[in-house]
Parts: structure tokens; C-alpha cells; sequence
């Protein structure tokens, strides 16, 4: 079987899903914002706005999401010629989505239409209270609506179509509005979109995986100074993911004040001098979020026993770094986790991971009588609980999960020999990228003799060798003890370019060490 088919055959991929996959991007198409149901009537409003010169508000979230959807629209009235307004809140003074106060803020400036991006559905009494003082809300949004839709002039959302309904970030969603604003798709814009969608972890399927896959191309072709500041390396989804997106984020988590509205000037500034100052601070605040990620984890001294859920209380994280931190507990252990700290109004607030096979959501209603407020979804949500019903809650959480089978996160593992780790391999698997939520990575494997094996770093901790003359392997913190105790072991992982020596070399980075007898 050759590399192609292994792949099609390990990710379950038809001939004719295959083939779908690796169409080239110049002949995707973007979807068409016609099949938002009120997308005209949004866009009839705000042009009414700019006719009769109304000040406009953009009210946004403050995660990457929703600061790349608030830009979205900021530049594209920028480039109908439009000034507006916009907000970004402070996850620690306004809290998320819009509010009674700042309604009330915006009305005295005699703002005539807010535009919510990336929130607003669960937004009730504040759009209540904007209808009452004559404002319009156009509300753009893509969160589940629970009960009722605020009142508001329209809602643009992904629930409102005339297609199959997929799920959609706030910044695809501001991206279809500005293609009928501007009645042309932007490049930048686009580029915006596809890292949103990328970190808000939307399937990447479908007209979703379009816009990703065409973002990154346009971003790589354009080399626009917003991204290319912020990144070191070619730009794929990973590096949106993993190292831009994390930049974005950081300022809306580390930051108590509305510092945080300085990302959407970073995007939306013509300034270079401006651009390349503000994204050293981002950098920055970044470094801040890491260093304090690191020692609250390193901090901790997680019990072994038999709890299917791993319950933490810190006394001071911030509010917004406590989910960073729970994902990185599950990762390590592989088990569902919910992170505490103590917040300034005496509860403690809380942000879980969860696993599939234990629904946050459904365990937290169990559980209501012991919380004060909650939220979120199966596999990730927020609580706020009395101080004193801490133990209560950590061990009746622990009965719920006791009968429940909790599954672990899983991988595709695909064997290769030593002469398939080529560059023209690497460069079919690329074909299906973009990878990530819906469309997973594959991992691969290979079989080597330990006495391959050599260590580098400055305690010898990490492992490193060479596959072929083309792909080198590295293995960082290796597992020592058994790769000592053995003759040959299975390296599990996966295939990038090698980012140092460039060209048609090969990594493959081995995050799993299985012994073969």
C-alpha cells in the first residue's frame, strides 16, 4: 500500500471525498453571504446609517475571535470611507457580551445603531434597554441561542440560513457582512476570518475549511505586516493556532483594564511605526501569560487516585488564564479538569476541559443547587461556587463521573518504513491540510533500533536521530528509562519541514514512545 493510500484508508477518506479535499484553492469559492436570511436587511440599515450620517457602534468580545471580527467591520467601513466606533470590554470590569451600563454609555454619546459582533444572543436585558432609548441593534453573532433571540433590529447568524447550518465563528460571520457592504471579497479580511476560525476551533470542513484554506494563501502570497510581525515562520494553520492566535488572546486574559482594544488598532492601523510598537507590546503581554501559565502549572501537586475529574483551586490566577491552565492539566492527564480561583466578589470562579463521555454542561446542571452561575458546553465551560461549597462540589462531581466512561483523547497512527518519510509524501499529506477540528492531523510511526538514538540538550534530556537522509527525528524530554531498557522502540508523531535546515528536509517531531519486544 503506498502513502496515499495508507492515508485514505487510515482517515476514512472515499475516492471522491479524497479528491474533493486536495482541489486546489484557486478553485474553491467562498460561500455567499446571500445565504445569511436577513444578511439585506443588515446591510439596508447600516447603509441607511452612513446616508443619513448616524454614528455607528461595533461592540466586540475580547478574545481573538472577537477582536478579528470587530477589525473586520472597523475596516470595512474604513474603506467605505465611514468612521465608527467600536469596543472591545474588559473581561474584568464589563465582563463578556454587552451590558445595562454600557448601553447606557453609548446612548448618551448618541449612538444611533450598535452592531454586536461575537455576542448578543444571550444578551437580553441590554438590548431590551437599547430598544427602549431608540438604538437599533444589528445583532452578528454565532453562539447557541438558548431561549430567545434579544430584541433587535436583525440577527445575522449561522443558525439563520438557507443552507445547511455548520458551526461559525462571529468573524465568518462579520466577514459575510462586509462582502455585501463592500460587494467584494478583501484579501485582508478574509485573512482575519480564517484566523478566528482557526481559534475559536471550528470545524474545519466545508465552507469553514475554505475560508482557511483561501486565508492562508492570501496571507502568505500578501505577507501582510500584522501577521508577519507576530510569527516567526511560514504561516500554516498551526501557526495560526498555536503561536498567533495565543498572542491575540493574551491581552484580553492577562489585562484588567481596555487595554485590550489595542489589538483591533493593530489591525486596523495603516501605520508601520504604530504596527511594529504594538506588536511588541502583544508580544509582551504574550510573555506574561506564558510565564505565569508555567508557574501556576509547575505549582501544582496533582494526587494520584482514582477521581475521574481533576479539581484545582489557585488563590490568585487571573480569571482569564485559569481555562489555559485546565487544558493543560487534561493534556497531561488525560483526564476532564476544572480550574478554580478566588475572585474579587468572595466565589470562586471556575473554568473546565472536558473529555468525550463526560458532558460539562449536563454535570454542572446536576449540579446547580451548589453553583451560582454556569455555562458552556460538553467539553468546555465556565461556573462561579461559594467558597464553602468547594468540597461539596468536588466530590459529588467525582460521583457523577464514577459509572461514566470517559474516553481519551485518541490518534490516527499511521505505520510508514524508513523510505516514506520523503518530501513528496510530506507535501501529499499538506494537500489535505488545513487540519484541525473536524479534519485531525494524522500521527505516524516507525519502528527504530535504540542504539539509533542520541541525546542533545544540556542535561542530555531530549532524543534525537536520523530516519533517512532527509528526516531527522527529535524527541524532546524523552522517556530515558525505557528507551535504556530496550533494543527497539515505536516512535509516534508527526511530520512538519524541517524549520532550520529548510529546503526538502523533513522533522519528525515524536511526542510517544512505545517499547517492542
Amino acid at each position: 500500500m503506498n502513502f496515499i493510500d495508507k492515508l485514505k484508508s487510515s482517515l476514512n477518506l472515499s475516492d471522491e471525498i479524497y479528491q474533493e479535499m486536495i482541489t486546489p484553492t484557486s478553485s474553491l469559492e467562498v460561500e455567499d453571504p446571500n445565504n445569511f436570511l436577513n444578511i439585506d436587511i443588515a446591510t439596508s440599515r447600516i447603509l441607511k446609517a452612513i446616508t443619513n450620517n448616524e454614528p455607528i457602534m461595533i461592540y466586540g468580545d475580547y478574545d481573538c475571535d472577537g477582536i478579528c471580527s470587530t477589525s473586520i467591520l472597523v475596516e470595512t467601513f474604513k474603506k467605505l470611507n465611514y468612521k465608527v466606533g467600536y469596543y472591545i470590554p474588559s473581561r474584568y470590569v464589563d465582563g463578556y457580551g454587552i451590558n445595562v451600563d454600557m448601553v447606557n454609555k453609548i446612548a448618551l454619546k448618541g449612538y444611533k445603531l450598535i452592531i454586536t459582533v461575537d455576542n448578543g444572543v444571550s444578551q437580553i436585558e441590554a438590548l431590551t434597554l437599547a430598544k427602549e432609548k431608540g438604538i437599533d441593534v444589528i445583532l452578528t453573532d454565532h453562539h447557541e441561542i438558548l431561549n430567545q433571540v434579544p430584541p433587535c433590529f436583525t440577527i445575522v447568524h449561522p443558525f439563520y440560513k438557507n443552507k445547511e447550518v455548520i458551526p461559525q465563528c462571529g468573524a465568518y460571520v462579520s466577514f459575510m457582512l462586509s462582502i455585501k457592504l463592500l460587494g467584494k471579497i478583501d484579501d485582508y479580511l478574509l485573512s482575519l476570518a480564517s484566523l478566528a476560525t482557526i481559534s475559536d476551533m471550528m470545524p474545519l470542513v466545508k465552507d469553514n475549511r475554505t475560508i482557511v484554506k483561501k486565508g492562508l494563501e492570501t496571507i502568505n502570497s500578501n505577507k501582510f505586516l500584522q501577521f508577519m510581525r507576530l510569527s516567526n515562520n511560514d504561516i500554516d494553520e498551526k501557526e495560526l493556532g498555536f503561536n498567533i492566535a495565543p498572542k491575540i488572546n493574551a491581552l484580553g486574559r492577562v489585562k484588567e483594564d481596555f487595554s485590550v482594544n489595542n489589538v483591533v488598532k493593530y489591525f486596523t492601523s495603516n501605520e508601520k511605526n504604530d504596527i511594529l510598537n504594538l506588536a511588541l507590546y502583544i508580544d509582551e503581554v504574550n510573555e506574561e501569560r506564558k510565564l505565569i501559565c508555567s508557574q501556576a502549572y509547575n505549582s501544582l501537586h496533582i494526587e494520584k487516585n482514582d477521581d475521574k475529574v481533576i479539581i484545582c483551586l489557585f488563590d490568585d490566577l487571573k480569571e482569564g488564564l485559569i481555562g489555559l491552565v485546565a487544558a493543560k492539566i487534561l493534556n497531561a492527564y488525560n483526564k476532564p479538569t476544572i480550574v478554580f480561583t478566588r475572585s474579587s466578589n468572595g466565589l470562586l470562579k471556575g473554568s473546565g476541559r472536558s473529555l468525550e463521555g463526560f458532558s460539562l454542561a449536563q454535570a454542572f446542571k446536576d449540579l446547580k443547587d451548589v453553583i451560582e452561575v454556569y455555562g458552556g458546553h460538553a467539553l468546555a465551560g465556565g461556573l462561579s461556587i461559594k467558597e464553602e461549597n468547594f468540597n461539596q462540589f468536588k466530590e459529588r462531581i467525582n460521583l457523577l463521573s464514577k459509572d461514566v466512561v470517559i474516553v481519551p483523547k485518541s490518534k490516527i497512527v499511521i505505520p510508514l518504513e524508513k523510505d516514506e518519510f520523503t518530501y513528496e509524501n510530506y507535501l501529499e499529506l499538506r494537500k489535505l491540510a488545513p487540519f484541525g477540528e473536524g479534519n485531525e492531523e494524522p500521527y505516524f510511526s516507525y519502528t527504530i533500533e535504540c542504539s539509533m538514538i542520541r541525546y542533545i540538550g544540556n542535561r542530555k534530556q531530549h532524543a534525537k536521530g536520523s530516519i533517512n537522509s532527509n528526516c531527522s527525528f527529535i524527541y524532546f524530554n524523552a522517556d530515558k528509562d525505557l528507551i535504556s531498557c530496550c533494543k527497539k522502540v515505536t516512535l509516534i508523531g508527526k511530520i512538519e519541514k524541517d524549520k532550520y535546515l529548510g529546503y526538502q528536509n523533513l522533522s519528525f517531531n515524536v511526542v510517544e514512545i512505545k517499547k517492542e519486544d
